[in-house]
């Protein structure tokens, strides 16, 4: 009895100092996992604090040209960027391009995938760069961000001024961007760089809920026709960003 007793205690105590030492590695590699992913979303979090800011700008402005109909740069001569309104706007496009190619560099882009705000925020690009949705092909929006880089960093304005008066490479880059700028005369020209803006608008408010890079700006539905809005309500939304769910801030009724 003695015996099968002492057995007994025995197994217990091995069994209950396996299960410690099992608990405790658990445990270990818990806390691991914690730090990493913690340190994980702070990367996130630093690189996209730039292309948020960016996007914030971006929107701030085309909010206001498209309240005023974007008559200041329909009636402007868009060859010369220092007129006032143009160069800001033309800048503020190029800013958000550079943004999302420094992020492109920084092989961000696969890093950014493992996380769902990361995933989200491939998403709005991959939208973005679609050919419906695009305002320039591919190839110029990148070679726009390209040009707009020095030092691994986007240009300030002043730089990016005085790049335009002297490097014929930048204006012959931006080319597309004005021929897109120069279509807002037209009506589906405006409908176009509206659409544009909706999306980028959802790109912050998604990316940003506590709003600790951008502001909280209200959408002007208003401005948008009714095929913008079935389009962005079906394609945008329905395909690119189902995870959007606020949609009717952006388009309002479809009807």
């Amino acid at each position: 009895m003695l015996d099968s007793n002492l057995l007994t205690l025995f197994t217990a105590a091995l069994g209950g100092g396996f299960v410690v030492k099992l608990l405790e590695v658990l445990y270990q590699d818990f806390k691991e996992w914690r730090v990493s992913r913690s340190d994980h979303s702070r990367d996130i979090d630093k690189n996209l604090a730039p292309l948020l800011r960016a996007a914030d700008e971006l929107v701030a402005k085309l909010r206001s040209l498209a309240e005023q109909d974007f008559l200041p740069i329909r009636e402007a001569d868009l060859t010369k960027l220092d007129q006032p309104g143009v160069g800001s706007v033309v800048y503020l496009f190029v800013q958000f391009w550079s943004e999302v190619e420094i992020v492109r560099f920084r092989g961000l882009s696969s890093q950014i995938a493992k996380s769902r705000r990361g995933r989200r925020t491939q998403a709005f690009l991959r939208c973005l760069e679609s050919r419906p949705q695009r305002l320039i092909d591919r190839i110029s929006q990148r070679a726009v961000g390209e040009a707009a880089l020095i030092d691994s960093r986007t240009m300030n304005y002043v730089e990016f001024m005085k790049s335009f008066d002297s490097d014929p490479y930048v204006r012959r880059w931006l080319a597309p961007l004005l021929k897109a700028l120069e279509a807002l005369k037209t009506a589906d020209g405006r409908q176009k760089v509206l659409q544009y803006a909706v999306v980028v608008h959802a790109l912050i408010d998604t990316l940003d809920k506590n709003r600790l890079v951008t502001r909280d700006r209200p959408a002007i539905p208003n401005k948008l026709n009714k095929r913008s809005k079935r389009d962005l309500h079906y394609r945008v939304f329905g395909v690119y960003l189902k995870f959007v769910r606020s949609r009717a801030k952006y388009i309002g009724p479809l009807n």
